[in-house]
């Protein structure tokens, strides 16, 4: 019997210039308790040592297969990954984050049919390296499919480091992330899975996963000034997804309307902080000025979602229309 016909599972890494995280990272999928695995490096072009660390730790185990490329992105990056990869599972690990060393065996354990296991992520460190693992079995939550937007509101659908895919899923059906995308490419790709995967979701709400949230140069932290269509293309997305699974209800609806003034908000508040010391930057009266607002409005006005937080918010929009800078 191969490893494969065991249950292989196929971690892939996509690493670009993260020579300061990458032997930590790559200790911890070494480390891991389960072993079969294979571990796909794809090295993406990296001009700051990574790949060679990449080299070093495939000579020293045969689980590792690294792909040295020209920079395409991290897209392209999963991509390659994908293509390569011979496990039965796939899961993705950011070059400069950590896992427990118990995660693909508790991935293993959970895994169950017309179920998507979801494990838990942190930003703190500490709390990543001290839980109790053995009792994860204690904090698993089911959430059935049409539960989608209370899962996306505590954010387990976005990210793709703390899933486990079934790869003759994505094979079927040809799925992979999108590369003219840089941002909102995550949300697609598992939006994709998850419409040809059809099933409930399995949450291990412990911190299996360490997420280093604001590591230097991270994508995540950049100003986009193309932000506000973005927050209103995602929910486009959002709203299809549901519409096109026939999960479009209302508790479906409350949710995402919520969501989607609360995040339409934080989008126009980081456009005026920016502006502040950007004064050459002149677009939030100009995204004030559009439609959604009052359409979204109105969607929480009929659901009776305007609390007293979100009535301020609008005050705050009008003072912001009067003096954004």
């Amino acid at each position: 019997m191969t490893m494969r016909d065991q249950g292989l599972v196929s971690i892939i890494v996509p690493v670009y210039n993260v020579y300061s995280y990458l032997a930590q990272c790559l200790d911890t999928l070494c480390g891991q308790t389960y072993q079969e695995i294979e571990i796909i490096l794809v090295d993406d072009g990296s001009t700051d040592g990574s790949g060679a660390i990449c080299d070093r730790y495939a000579q020293t185990d045969s689980r590792i297969r690294v792909l040295h490329k020209e920079n395409q992105g991290v897209s392209a990056a999963r991509n390659d990954g994908i293509d390569s990869a011979e496990g039965k599972y796939l899961i993705f690990v950011d070059a400069d984050d950590c896992i427990r060393p118990e995660l693909v065996e508790v991935y293993m354990q959970a895994a169950e049919p017309g179920v998507t296991v979801v494990c838990g992520a942190t930003t703190n460190e500490k709390m990543w390296r001290s839980f109790q693992s053995s009792d994860w079995k204690q904090y698993v939550e089911y959430q059935e499919e049409k539960r989608f937007m209370h899962v996306y509101y505590d954010d387990h659908i976005n990210p793709p480091f703390n899933k486990l895919y079934d790869t003759a899923v994505i094979r079927k059906h040809g799925i992979h992330f999108p590369e003219d995308m840089s941002l909102g490419e995550d949300l697609w790709f598992n939006l994709s899975y998850q419409e040809k995967f059809r099933g409930d979701w399995k949450i291990i709400r412990k911190p299996f996963y360490y997420y280093r949230e604001n590591r230097d140069g991270s994508l995540s932290n950049s100003y986009r000034k193309d932000l506000f269509e973005i927050q209103r293309k995602t929910a486009d997305v959002l709203y299809r997804f549901m519409d096109n699974i026939g999960i479009w209800g209302e508790d479906s609806q409350k949710v995402y309307y919520e969501m989607y003034w609360d995040r339409l908000f934080l989008t126009a508040r980081m456009y005026r902080a920016y502006e502040r010391t950007h004064p050459e930057e002149k677009r939030l009266k100009e995204i004030l000025s559009h439609p959604i607002w009052r359409e979204v409005w109105q969607e929480c006005r009929n659901r009776k979602l305007l609390n007293w937080k979100r009535r301020i918010k609008r005050i705050c929009l009008e003072i912001y229309k009067l003096a954004p800078l």
